[in-house]
């Protein structure tokens, strides 16, 4: 154990997966102790139990698939078990009532919460594993140093969405393929196409990962390097027993065997409502193009400048060994292929540019910056290599300054601030008005009476104990003392109507709210003062040091409080 301490603190690469750690520690407890998470699309604490009931009952389905849920179904069963030995009777609305209980729901959430924080440095390890294979030992610490302070993956490494499960698995997938590829031993195969199951199996969109480089890929690898087709036989019987037993596990893990019916109806609502209705460009080249140039912006923005350099020289220097081992080169081509697959398969289909749908080509796009930063830092040029290392001195401070921003965003939360200030003015007994999903809403006094007012359908909201449920329309006199609005929620409703630049639409789910007159009409008004209601506080994101970072619409949203006049 000492010898191992020892190895440890003597490894760059421990030290990195420390920093990373460290990075993402701040969000185990953001927003908890609740009865729900603040982060947006979070798998838990609510989704995970029910993904495992819905996807296996005949005819039902839910939006994701279940391989996640069962990893933490197993983490978190002895919360399970007590949840369920607590309940006084087994209907439906006790179990749910019993289970949605702060000290449950917060378990659940810290226990997703630290998995997906194991699999984001998992994720690092991978990117400097396929660096380390191409290019050397120092290609490898600077590819998963460079990981490391990605802000996204800062973000999404330490919440309960599906982003970084999938892309852990997609990650060791192709490290895998890599290696197979390189140490020439076939029977990887098998465990890199079963982690790519696995990564289907636990978000739909990994598909895209591997749907166009994978195919590729073996193309070229066939024709660039001798050793494939001196052993054709062998490499294409492996290949496909393993893609066979990969699709039957897949099919058996979605519930496409156990659940025909309700696979079908998943997977016509993943191309349909769940992709379509929020699709912010015009299908077809237009759209694309004008897609691609957004994701451009996006990742030259700020420091990010440097970092596209620096894959762009990176790629560079790979493609330029092509007269080296052929089987190093093809091998090093997989993380360009993993992000034009994403870019055509997944961006072009769903016409979305959110930040988790950038997140693997920044991460597979570190393989090439570790290349780039390896050889310009040790360049036989003295002068050149230590400017070089002072530029990425100072990209990775810029880096660091941002992932800590995701924490201070998060340590500062609007919605802490309002929760202070209702905790000072909100009476016993006072009526407090509110709208919107779960993830938009603060903790509220014990002492208050909270009603959530919607238009949509009551059993399809995701209950919060202590709030009552009314289905009505907001223009609907209440006049309950205070109305809580989340700046992020309601400004779809506040919004114009314009003219966009070309290739670009506004998303469904936009034009309905557009046409939503009942909600405009009363957020307009109710926002420019025409209501017998006064703003009496504002909770923003106040720091002058770190930048406020607005990651799927969860950090630094304002919360607006009204009070009624007398």
């Amino acid at each position: 154990m000492r010898a191992l301490v020892q190895n440890l603190a003597r490894s760059p690469l421990a030290w990195i997966l420390c920093v990373a750690a460290a990075l993402r520690i701040t969000g185990l407890f953001w927003g908890l102790p609740a009865a729900d998470g603040w982060d947006n699309d979070g798998f838990a604490p609510r989704n995970f139990l029910t993904a495992l009931a819905l996807t296996y009952t005949p005819g039902s389905y839910f939006t994701y698939p279940p391989l996640h849920a069962f990893l933490l179904a197993v983490l978190t069963l002895p919360g399970i078990l007590i949840s369920l030995f607590n309940v006084p009777a087994f209907t439906q609305a006790e179990v749910i009532a019993e289970f949605t209980k702060p000290a449950t729901m917060t378990f659940f959430a810290v226990v997703a919460r630290l998995v997906s924080l194991v699999m984001s440095l998992g994720i690092i390890w991978c990117i400097g594993e396929m660096a380390r294979l191409v290019a050397g030992a120092r290609a490898g610490l600077f590819a998963a140093g460079a990981c490391a302070l990605g802000v996204v993956l800062t973000y999404y490494g330490q919440v309960s969405n599906l982003d970084v499960p999938y892309l852990f698995w997609s990650a060791l997938s192709l490290m895998l393929v890599m290696r197979s590829v390189i140490q020439h031993q076939p029977n990887l195969f098998w465990w890199a196409a079963l982690l790519a199951a696995a990564a289907v199996a636990t978000k739909d969109q990994a598909y895209a990962v591997f749907a166009f480089s994978l195919p590729v890929f073996l193309l070229i690898w066939f024709a660039a390097d001798p050793w494939p087709r001196r052993n054709t036989r062998m490499v294409l019987v492996t290949l496909l027993l393993a893609a066979m037993a990969s699709i039957f596990a897949l099919l058996l893990v979605d519930g496409a065997i156990t659940n025909p019916v309700g696979f079908a109806r998943r997977l016509a609502f993943l191309v349909g409502p769940a992709s379509q209705d929020y699709a912010a460009y015009v299908a077809g080249p237009a759209g694309w193009l004008a897609l691609l140039g957004d994701v451009a912006r996006f990742f030259a923005r700020g420091y990010g400048v440097v970092l596209l350099l620096l894959a762009a020289v990176g790629l560079g220097l790979h493609l330029s060994r092509f007269r080296a081992d052929k089987s190093v080169w093809v091998a090093g081509l997989l993380p360009l292929l993993a992000i034009i697959s994403f870019i055509v398969c997944f961006n072009f289909s769903a016409l979305r540019t959110d930040h988790r749908f950038l997140l693997p080509q920044a991460v597979f796009a570190c393989v090439y910056i570790g290349i780039a930063a390896s050889a310009l830092a040790f360049h036989a040029d003295r002068w050149l290599a230590l400017g070089a290392r002072l530029v990425l001195a100072g990209t990775a401070l810029v880096g660091l300054h941002h992932c800590i921003a995701v924490n201070a965003a998060m340590l500062l939360d609007p919605r802490y601030a309002a929760e202070r200030w209702m905790a000072t003015h909100v009476r016993p007994g006072d009526t407090i008005e509110i709208y919107g999903q779960n993830i938009f809403q603060p903790r509220f006094p014990a002492h208050a009476r909270v009603q959530r007012i919607g238009q949509g359908d009551l059993k399809l909201r995701n209950p919060l104990p202590g709030v009552t449920e009314v289905r009505e329309a907001f223009t609907v006199r209440r006049d309950p003392r205070f109305i809580v609005v989340n700046g992020n929620w309601v400004s779809r409703y506040l919004r114009e109507p314009l003219p966009l630049r070309p290739g670009r639409i506004y998303p469904r789910v936009q034009r309905d709210a557009f046409r939503d007159t009942d909600a405009r009409s009363f957020f307009s008004a109710l926002d420019q003062g025409r209501l017998p209601y006064r703003l009496v506080h504002v909770a923003r994101y106040d720091s002058r040091f770190w930048p406020a970072l607005h990651i799927h619409d969860s950090l630094a949203e304002p919360i607006g409080i009204y009070e009624r006049l007398p």
